[in-house]
């Protein structure tokens, strides 16, 4: 296998990557979607949305008046958490356009911290008691972190898929030389 550039994964690694780029993509969906199916469900008076809230409780304070609502029940996350998740989708439609899968070189850490610091000051605000930010400016803070995240998730993966997993190593070389034994 030959490397594809400087910054690039093994070809075979690259098709890996894009594997798991679209089962991201699709999680990715998926998750968004049950977070606007729970209120749907609620709303219709099905027991399944409590569920899809349950689901959601372990990484979100699911407070009702940081949430945004449909159909007069909120979403499964709070206005920033679901800002989290759109941008992460929003990143990981662009990131195919803005790096390619031949790519793999981390965003700068300035641009982390440019986009990390406001959401993270601001949560910590809203914690500590200083001000209590709309949902709106919640979910655009959210948004704009959550985008920048598949650029280090994808990268990660990549890692993962172009280095050699010792497992699959041993059976690689097993099933050449079990042939001669």
């Amino acid at each position: 296998m030959e490397k594809s550039g400087v910054t690039g994964p093994v070809f075979g690694a690259r098709r890996k990557l894009v594997r798991a780029y679209v089962l991201t993509l699709a999680a990715t969906i998926v998750g968004l979607g049950t977070i606007v199916l729970a209120p749907i469900l609620r709303a219709s008076g099905s027991r399944a949305s409590s569920v899809l809230y349950a689901c959601f409780a372990p990484v979100c304070h699911q407070n009702p008046g940081r949430s945004f609502s449909l159909l007069g029940h909120p979403l499964a996350v709070c206005a920033r958490c679901f800002g989290v998740y759109a941008g992460f989708l929003g990143g990981m439609i662009l990131y195919p356009f803005i790096r390619g899968f031949h790519d793999l070189r981390l965003p700068r850490l300035r641009d982390f911290l440019i986009v990390s610091l406001p959401v993270g000051l601001d949560a910590a605000a809203n914690i500590l008691g200083l001000w209590n930010t709309p949902n709106l400016p919640r979910f655009l803070l959210g948004s704009a972190w959550g985008a920048i995240l598949p650029f280090y998730w994808l990268v990660a993966l990549g890692e993962l898929c172009a280095s050699r997993n010792p497992m699959l190593t041993r059976n690689r070389r097993r099933s050449t030389t079990s042939g001669g034994v």
